[in-house]
């Protein structure tokens, strides 16, 4: 689709109506099937040329406008006419039935997308307690009248307007540097703190927010943002809690934070440069404090910072390359495998020998790592196909399968491969992965590789070009989800998750990196955890070991989803799953309650929407 309308609103005889088209010679027409009037009103839209990976320029992609018609409007169509010729691309109908048919529509939808969700994400037919808890989750945590969406400005400002702020106190506590002159100015501050800013406009109750907090002694503040543009509010950051790996690719912090003087002086940085600022912060024991609120608003353009991480790397000697986006802001940084590590890839398996097939044929076709082993766990398998699978692969030297007759358990499948294994790196793999990216097992090495990174996932895709998996937000659906669940393969977040290496709290276990060191150190897997959550206890432990779960979305796989497994379809394997549910509210509700990756502002029951 190269064409949307963002947002329309009808009153009397006048339409507003807001989109954009990505033409570069187009016309906007609107009908009310007696009058046709042409939108004349055509202004650039930077966030269309991000989209579509284009150099930002000066453009006519988008359409803004408010328009009268000489009678009351009930029915308009919305055309777009090119070189093509001419397209409806949207029918209003604002009779009172149709509205009433449309909320009837609406209403259903959320029942289908809960029921979808219940089904697909965790495999089962939804038991009775499960669907109440759901249903309950969505109309109690949805707004009372509509979810905001952050990329139109209308909603973004209404919903800014409702957000409550401190009364504003005079800044006497704080100093300010806004440039290199203060900046270089540092020494003769006798303020414990200052804040760095770099063209930006408070919010009225800023110093009030921070005031409010500063005596708990944190070494850095930050906070939420937008940014100001034809006077408009817009293009608001809702950020997650410190994120070190995240910071590598985007400066998401931004482009004001208070930071504590004396450490500030500390790193002996001469240059006012705040996201290289940042950046030296990544390696040392910071107590950090995000304040979810958005505080200030940007004044000047996001600027992509190469250089900057560049620089960083090269001090720091951190073997790396780094890839500009094209989306003009964020980087993605490759880390350099060194000293070519073995990697063992543990397959648990249970007939379906074609699906088998396809997974171990990608990974030794496809793949240009070739430090791995590969050991498939044979659980109950009766087919003799996949036996004389089995036996031929067996023929590789990096291949060996071991098999277990016992009651399906994942965590215990896995657990009792690594005893076997002799990499000194996992990767959790299921038997129905197929690999897309040649370079998968490098790019996933070199982060697990990194002191501070617990487990690594990939972006995995279902066969009908849709998003499997994009990292896992917890509390979704009331206790944990993927993220942009069974949105378009290449569907472009407002926020910087799907644009670079990204912590989240947890990642799936389908496609799952991690050092075995590490492993172990928290005791692998949960074998009490059989079949669901596993996965998610697992990250969550390493999170409370002071580790980063990552996620890459520059790393592709597809996904053909538990095809040998089969759906819990029984009412002991529902009775199981809610036990499982139970295990992991009873250990983890402060996860659930508060994920430091997915923002407060955002709603839990439909991802990255404004509450």
């Amino acid at each position: 689709m190269n064409f949307s309308i963002d947002e329309y609103k009808i009153n009397g005889n006048k339409i507003y109506i807001n989109g954009w088209a990505h033409f570069e010679k187009y016309k906007v027409i609107v009908s009310n099937g007696n009058e046709e009037k042409e939108i004349s009103s055509y202004i650039p839209r930077y966030d269309i040329c991000m989209a579509f990976h284009e150099k930002i320029t000066e453009n006519n992609y988008g359409f803004k406008e408010e328009i009268e018609f000489s009678s009351k409007l009930k029915k308009v169509d919305i055309y777009l006419e090119n070189q093509d010729g001419r397209n409806l691309i949207r029918k209003i109908d604002e009779r009172k039935f149709i509205n009433f048919l449309r909320k009837i529509k609406k209403f259903l939808s959320k029942i289908k997308r809960g029921i979808k969700f219940l089904w697909r994400e965790h495999h089962f037919l939804v038991p009775p307690k499960m669907m109440k808890k759901y249903i309950k989750d969505v109309f109690n945590r949805e707004p009372q009248d509509r979810l905001y969406n952050p990329n139109i400005d209308s909603e973004y400002n209404e919903w800014l307007g409702k957000q409550s702020y401190l009364d504003e106190i005079d800044n006497d506590f704080i100093e300010i540097i806004n440039n290199q002159d203060s900046f270089n100015k540092l020494d003769e501050t006798n303020f414990k703190y200052v804040c760095l800013s770099n063209n930006v406009e408070y919010v009225n109750g800023f110093f009030s927010e921070v005031h409010n907090i500063i005596n708990e002694d944190y070494d850095l503040i930050y906070f939420d943002n937008d940014s100001i543009i034809n006077e408009k509010y817009t293009n608001p950051i809702f950020k997650p809690n410190w994120s070190i790996d995240t910071l590598m690719g985007v400066n998401y912090v931004g482009n004001c934070f208070i930071i504590k003087t004396e450490l500030l002086k500390n790193l002996k940085i001469k240059e006012f440069n705040l996201y290289y600022i940042l950046l030296k912060l990544r390696k040392l024991d910071v107590k950090v404090k995000h304040i979810d609120k958005i505080l200030y608003h940007d004044k000047g353009s996001i600027k992509n910072e190469y250089d900057t991480v560049l620089k960083y790397i090269n001090e720091e000697n951190i073997k790396a390359d780094i890839i500009r986006n094209n989306d003009g802001i964020t980087n993605t940084v490759i880390y350099k495998v060194e000293n070519n590590p073995l990697v063992s890839i543990i397959i648990p398996t249970k007939d379906h020998a074609d699906i088998l097939d396809q997974c171990l044929k990608s990974i030794y076709e496809k793949s240009t790592y070739k430090n791995y082993e590969i050991i498939v766990i044979d659980n109950n398998s009766s087919e003799k196909e996949t036996f004389d699978l089995l036996k031929e692969y067996d023929k590789k030297d990096n291949f060996k399968y071991k098999r277990i007759e016992c009651e399906f358990n994942f965590s215990y499948l896995n657990n009792e491969a690594v005893k076997i294994s002799k990499g000194d790196y996992i990767l959790m793999l299921n038997n129905d992965i197929e690999v897309i990216s040649p370079n998968w097992l490098e790019v996933m090495l070199g982060y697990a590789m990194q002191s501070n990174v617990g487990t690594v996932g990939v972006k995995l895709i279902f066969p009908d070009e849709t998003l499997q998996h994009a990292g896992i937000i917890m509390g979704k659906g009331g206790l944990a989800g993927h993220a942009h669940y069974a949105k378009p393969r290449n569907f472009i977040s407002t926020q910087y998750e799907l644009k670079v290496p990204y912590d989240y709290s947890a990642c799936t276990a389908a496609c799952l990196m991690v050092d075995k060191k590490k492993y172990n150190e928290v005791n692998g897997l949960e074998e009490n955890l059989k079949v669901a959550f596993n996965d998610v206890d697992f990250n969550l432990k390493l999170l409370d070991h002071g580790y980063n779960n990552v996620f890459l979305p520059n790393v592709e796989l597809y996904h053909y989803e538990s095809k040998s497994r089969g759906l819990d379809t029984t009412p002991e394997k529902q009775k199981r799953f809610i036990q499982e549910w139970s295990y992991i509210t009873e250990h983890w509700q402060k996860y659930i309650d508060e994920d430091k990756y997915y923002n407060n502002n955002f709603a839990k029951n439909v991802d990255y929407m404004l509450k």
